[in-house]
């Protein structure tokens, strides 16, 4: 049949006979070396696309738990005064008014320090009314039925640092109030916030009255925390808010005091995404140097077939399709094994900390508890993408060099 098919060069390799060519070269069975060169270039490009797609899932996922979890628990705009006889309750419905803003609440703050028996530690202590006690609700331990006078919320950590348990009285002390006869107010812990973020370091929460003692120190900051529709708007809403309010009150947003860990998240992301593409261009490079080894091996079969007549378009079409079919199977293979990696990461991450007995993310130096993952199939559609790209590309020395070769002298040899 391939006699008949290639006569006197003039008729074209048919395509379906170039595809089995290019089919049994990148998957044969045997024991030849372009099958085996064919299968290290596709065991390299999975493993590259697979590593690729576990470890943008997981920083995704430090993106996604940082505009979720840990902006969501923090104002996202706040306007404070040092003047004690502002009328918040006037300032806070004119605000409320603005669309963009989703929610508006009272606060007071200090720092403040937390005693227990000998355990002593610094804490951010801040104000919610029963109003605002739902905002934290979803990661509140137990329950809180209602909102005591005499309760704390404590973040994990906190709680942890001085072993207390929920119904265990902790004082709290503003250390250059008590020089002015303000007495240590004792409150009892009624609930743990267990966010899993930085934030379980330094949160505690009491009540508004619980303030009252302390309402005219200049230890205290009072103002209004704002929740946003949009918290990548709070640089705009900022400057829309203090437009707002009166001369003398200070306008701040998330970026103050979050801004650099999420630029750093990002940076992160951008950075180790960037180091990963390059291991896929070399996973490419490994199909160049694969291919050519290929036409190295296959330099008789490639002389006898242009002898039967196949152009140097059809050998250059046939590597072609060997480096797209390598292409597609390593994708393939990559892309199925790097949403397996993504999905069980975190199963992954805890079954090694129990391994080791160790925590491999502490809040205390890093954002997180615990590996996030966000799996997003525009990465996945991408990657594939470069990764096909790539691969067909890479075949372009190896199929112009197949072409090339001298007939009569490998024939010959």
């Amino acid at each position: 049949m391939c006699l008949k098919s290639w006569t006197a060069g003039a008729a074209l390799v048919p395509w379906r006979l170039r595809f089995d060519i290019a089919l049994r070269q990148t998957l044969d069975p045997g024991k030849g070396l372009s099958a085996f060169l064919s299968r290290i270039a596709i065991v390299g490009m999975a493993l590259a696309i697979a590593i690729l797609l576990t470890v943008q899932s997981v920083m995704n996922g430090f993106d996604l738990e940082m505009r979720e979890r840990i902006l969501s628990l923090v104002p996202h705009v706040e306007v404070t005064s040092s003047d004690t006889s502002t009328q918040w309750q006037v300032l806070a419905e004119q605000l409320a008014r603005d669309p963009g803003i989703t929610k508006v609440r009272y606060f007071a703050t200090a720092d403040a320090l937390l005693m227990r028996g000998q355990s002593v530690t610094a804490a951010r202590l801040s104000t919610i009314g029963e109003e605002s006690v739902a905002h934290y609700s979803r990661l509140v331990k137990p329950a809180l039925s209602e909102w005591n006078t005499d309760g704390l919320i404590l973040g994990a950590a906190l709680a942890s640092r001085l072993d207390l348990a929920v119904g265990d009285w902790v004082t709290f002390i503003l250390p250059a109030e008590t020089t002015l006869g303000l007495e240590p107010i004792r409150v009892h812990l009624s609930a743990v916030l267990d966010s899993k973020t930085e934030l379980d370091e330094v949160l505690a929460l009491v009540h508004h009255d619980t303030f009252k003692p302390f309402a005219k120190s200049s230890r205290v900051t009072t103002g209004l925390a704002l929740q946003l529709t949009d918290v990548f708007a709070a640089s705009q809403m900022r400057w829309q808010v203090a437009r707002q309010v009166p001369s003398g009150f200070h306008v701040t947003d998330w970026r103050r005091t979050h801004g650099n860990l999420y630029s750093a998240i990002q940076l992160s992301r951008d950075l180790i995404g960037l180091i990963l593409l390059i291991v896929i261009f070399v996973a490419a490079f490994n199909v160049v140097s694969a291919l050519m080894l290929v036409v190295t091996d296959r330099r008789k079969v490639i002389a006898m077939l242009t002898a039967m007549g196949a152009r140097a378009s059809d050998i250059v079409t046939i590597f072609f399709l060997q480096g797209a079919m390598i292409g597609a199977v390593g994708c393939a293979l990559g892309v199925c094994l790097g949403a397996v990696m993504a999905f069980f990461a975190p199963e992954l991450a805890a079954g090694l900390e129990q391994w080791l007995d160790y925590p491999l993310l502490e809040t205390d130096v890093y954002p997180l508890a615990f590996v996030p993952v966000d799996i997003r199939w525009q990465d996945f559609a991408m990657t594939t993408a470069i990764a096909m790209a790539l691969s067909v590309l890479a075949s372009i020395v190896p199929a112009l060099r197949a072409a090339s070769l001298p007939v009569a002298d490998t024939l010959t040899h």
